[in-house]
């Protein structure tokens, strides 16, 4: 479902050249109408919200707009796809327990979603991010699932998980639990309880049947 930071990516030794003084201030630029996009979807909902808007938010124009995206659904998509990258570079890299790491993992993406729960629901409703419509998202080798087989394969390899299914499964299904507790918590079924509360207990749902 997400992906890596683009920077977390590279392989050891492949860095590139560090960007001149125009990309920095296009990729300023690009962040500010992101930013500008996200925060008026968050308040006010994504259908509200026209392209105008958010130009004059930005302080930029209609034209300017479309040249770095398409759409706002274009925001939105990257929001969805690299907005847990941090979250999942921090759990790729740490040290100890894999199950810990996991568990911290998902206590993070808990406390995001909470914290940005308008524009999270904002997201949801506008079906920017569809792996049905494009299958693609699935399958990309910087798909953030892909960083969840590699942790889970280590945690196999280190005896903390089972070798009975591959990674690739458990990391979909670690990913399906997520997905279907924030869903849950957002439209407050089965009650509206704390979405901390939710991943702890998916977690422990997952390592009953996990365990090795």
């Amino acid at each position: 479902m997400f992906v890596m930071p683009r920077h977390a990516t590279k392989q050891p030794g492949a860095d590139a050249p560090a960007p001149g003084l125009r990309e920095r201030k296009k990729a300023q630029l690009r962040k500010r109408i992101a930013e500008a996009t996200l925060r008026l979807v968050a308040e006010r909902g994504y259908g509200a919200v026209t392209i105008d808007e958010i130009a004059a938010q930005a302080d930029i124009s209609q034209p300017t707009f479309y040249k770095y995206y398409p759409s706002k659904d274009a925001v939105l998509m990257e929001r969805a796809l690299h907005g847990f990258g941090d979250l999942l570079e921090g759990m790729a890299t740490a040290g100890g327990s894999v199950v810990k790491r996991l568990r911290t993992y998902f206590r993070a993406i808990a406390a995001q979603v909470t914290r940005d729960r308008d524009l999270w629901f904002a997201i949801a409703l506008s079906n920017a991010y569809n792996p049905i419509r494009d299958p693609g998202l699935l399958s990309s080798a910087e798909a953030g699932t892909r960083v969840m087989e590699r942790v889970i394969t280590e945690g196999q390899q280190r005896g903390e998980l089972t070798t009975e299914v591959d990674a690739q499964q458990l990391a979909s299904v670690l990913e399906g639990i997520m997905m279907r507790a924030c869903i849950e918590w957002g439209a407050g079924f089965p009650d509206a309880g704390e979405l901390s509360a939710r991943m702890d207990g998916m977690f422990d749902f997952f390592m009953r049947g996990a365990a090795p």
